[in-house]
């Protein structure tokens, strides 16, 4: 039997800012004016309104050390990816003990060992359980980690395994002047998303087909540095545009006769809402969950995409046998597909 998303949950930290206002904070650094003028572009953008933040206050971003950045991911990061599995266990009415598998994916930090140990200790799952880490996946991880969760249950039939994409965007905030700061700084936000898995016979969404692929020769143009000790994303202006052309080149190697009217698809940001609106010739309201989740949360990174097939699973009742397709990109460049069908 296929394994199949029976349940998603998610967790965001408590502190939730209004593009509006940050301003006043982001007007005060010492940035020449029209640095400042692109601050106040990406802000007022309504693509975004609100997003969340793990941390006390906007001045603790703006200001923080390096050091004091990469402390805040090691406690605020596993925090996070706690509640969402916790939520999700107890949604699935699962007990920690039937939980045979955790990966956990995130690209805004590194840990050694990795978060799957501190989440496994914080849930109180068994120290026997299978743990897979991925770091550096971007904001495309969660789909290469189903497949990996899709791999792990055809070898365990019957199986539970939990999937965890966490990311403190912020932790990555850099007190700088170039576009590619500036923009990270007005997009990103923080959060969790925690799904259960299985091949057993539960509703949920059955994953079909997988497809990935690597596109180097665009790695500058979407990646993280370390500068000085600290991650600072490069994001380049043509990032929509590659990514469009992407996402059509996967399409071709899935050979899909036509796209299913569902598609989950990562947030990204407007800009590339808008373009693959375009050039997939899309509905008009076919990418209105991913715009929604944008605007409240802005870009996650990696748990954006469960996000988005969460609100779907919470506000549409599906029938048996409707497909979906679940698109994400990020670091490398990377593009990947996947579509899952409603099964009962």
């Amino acid at each position: 039997m296929k394994a199949r998303i029976t349940h998603i949950q998610t967790a965001n930290p408590p502190l939730k800012i209004e593009q509006k206002e940050l301003l006043p904070f982001v007007m005060a650094l010492d940035l020449p004016e029209r640095r400042k003028d692109f601050y106040r572009r990406f802000l007022a953008d309504d693509g975004i309104r609100t997003r969340t933040v793990a941390a006390e206050g906007v001045a603790q971003v703006l200001q923080e050390s390096s050091n004091d950045s990469i402390v805040r991911f090691e406690r605020t990061a596993v925090e996070l990816a706690a509640q969402a599995g916790q939520k999700c266990l107890e949604a699935a009415g699962l007990t920690p003990e039937k939980i045979d598998g955790l990966i956990v994916v995130t690209c805004t930090g590194y840990l050694c060992p990795g978060l799957t140990s501190y989440v496994t200790e914080a849930l109180g799952l068994r120290p026997d359980i299978y743990m897979l880490d991925m770091v550096g996946h971007g904001c495309g991880a969660a789909l290469p980690a189903l497949r990996n969760a899709d791999n792990f249950l055809a070898m365990h039939p019957g199986a539970n395994l939990l999937l965890v994409a966490v990311e403190i965007c912020s932790a990555a905030f850099v007190n700088g002047d170039t576009v590619d700061q500036i923009v990270s700084n007005s997009i990103f936000g923080d959060g969790a998303a925690a799904c259960i898995l299985t091949n057993d016979a539960r509703p949920g969404w059955a994953l079909e087909q997988h497809a990935s692929l690597l596109f180097p020769h665009y790695r500058e143009e979407l990646r993280f540095k370390t500068v000085d000790g600290r991650l600072t994303n490069i994001l380049s202006k043509n990032v929509p545009r590659i990514v469009a052309e992407g996402v059509r080149d996967v399409l071709k190697v899935m050979k899909l006769e036509r796209l299913p009217e569902i598609i989950a698809c990562h947030t990204g940001g407007r800009a590339i809402l808008d373009r693959l609106q375009v050039e997939l010739n899309l509905a008009p309201n076919t990418l209105d969950v991913s715009r929604r989740v944008l605007a409240e949360f802005g870009n996650m990174s990696s748990p954006s995409v469960l996000y988005v097939l969460k609100q779907m699973m919470d506000n549409n009742i599906y029938d048996d046998g409707t497909p979906a397709l679940m698109l994400s990109y990020g670091a490398g460049l990377t593009v990947n597909g996947a579509i899952v069908r409603w099964t009962i």
